[in-house]
């Protein structure tokens, strides 16, 4: 279930960010001129939550009701897409992330229905599956999402639980042997997993996903999704190890979100890490949205963080597109 002291605490820094930086400075012509000449084009956003658990009295979502009121409202594709356009970062596709709509097989189910259209920007999921609950409970749940040949849906790409609203709280989550068990039945499945954790347990995470030398790992939020064992001197040796295992993958997805005083220095670190082969742009909206934030916050600090580090055309369409693509095998 929910950790209601974690998301409580971290939420509540959440809040107190949103209240520093809701107010929206006036863009000047020259800014816009400055923005149009670095637009990109063809983004894949790898990291957008939606819910209609309210005016579309759809299912109940329970992150959602304990926010402040502005999470509390319909987040829908039509609203990412007005928002998108209001950037210069021009989105061709994204990758729905669960988001706590419950329950979460038919949070994946409404998403699978959605990719149908071939006109949805949605083109992969990353589904809310309980590998923390060994392997029963991984394909209980997958078994209600295949069709009558057994097959899994073609949008259905990642797994992932988000660790800090589970039981277990120990910095030795990552290698619980009844979590090991449900990422074994994962990889059966032919899916990738995505960790969503604090720093604090991102040592661990090293050494799961050096134990599964085939399966390919996707790393939220660049392993900082929440302040406890975030300093540098903590969270960098681990996002260090990590970006050897050649299968990890990382995502550059709202780092400032998360009461990151410089985000710029986790980014820098980030890139050092895993270079420009294995990182991936997230827009985590719509909690950008939530906390004040233009949608093109996070892709403007990417992308400067990406040049800094020497990115050309070819290295940003890898962070803000190809990566994408290879990572979720993606249509589009």
């Amino acid at each position: 279930g929910i950790n209601a002291e974690y998301m409580g605490k971290h939420f509540g820094s959440r809040r107190a960010i949103m209240a520093q930086t809701a107010a929206v400075d006036e863009v000047t012509p020259a800014c816009k001129r400055r923005r149009a000449a670095g637009a990109v084009e063809d983004v894949v956003d790898s990291h957008i939550h939606l819910s209609h658990a309210y005016a579309l009295r759809g299912l109940p979502n329970s992150w959602q009701a304990g926010e402040s009121p502005v999470f509390q409202r319909d987040y829908t594709e039509e609203d990412y897409l007005a928002d998108v356009a209001t950037g210069t970062f021009k989105v061709k596709a994204a990758v729905f992330v669960q988001c706590f709509n419950e329950p979460a097989v038919e949070e994946a189910k409404w998403v699978l229905g959605m990719m149908e259209n071939p006109r949805s920007v949605v083109k992969g999921l990353t589904a809310g599956i309980p590998a923390q609950k060994g392997a029963a409970e991984v394909n209980a749940f997958l078994d209600q999402l295949r069709n009558a040949d057994g097959v899994l849906p073609k949008g259905l790409k990642a797994a992932r639980v988000v660790f800090m609203v589970g039981e277990n709280q120990l910095p030795t989550a990552p290698l619980d042997p009844l979590f090991l068990e449900g990422l074994e039945a994962v990889q059966r499945a032919g899916l990738l997993w995505e960790f969503c954790i604090e720093p604090f347990m991102a040592p661990s995470v090293a050494e799961c996903a050096a134990r599964f030398p085939e399966m390919t790992f996707v790393i939220d939020h660049l392993a900082h999704n929440g302040p406890k064992g975030g300093e540098m001197e903590t969270w960098g040796p681990a996002i260090d190890a990590l970006g050897k295992l050649p299968r990890v993958y990382a995502k550059m997805s709202g780092t400032e979100q998360f009461g990151v005083a410089d985000p710029a220095l986790f980014l820098d670190r980030a890139i050092a890490a895993f270079g420009f082969d294995r990182l991936v742009y997230g827009s985590n909206w719509f909690v950008n949205t939530c906390m004040g934030d233009k949608f093109d916050t996070s892709a403007d600090l990417v992308k400067a963080a990406c040049e800094r580090a020497g990115a050309g055309s070819a290295e940003l369409r890898k962070v803000f597109q190809d990566n994408a693509i290879r990572l979720y095998s993606l249509d589009c």
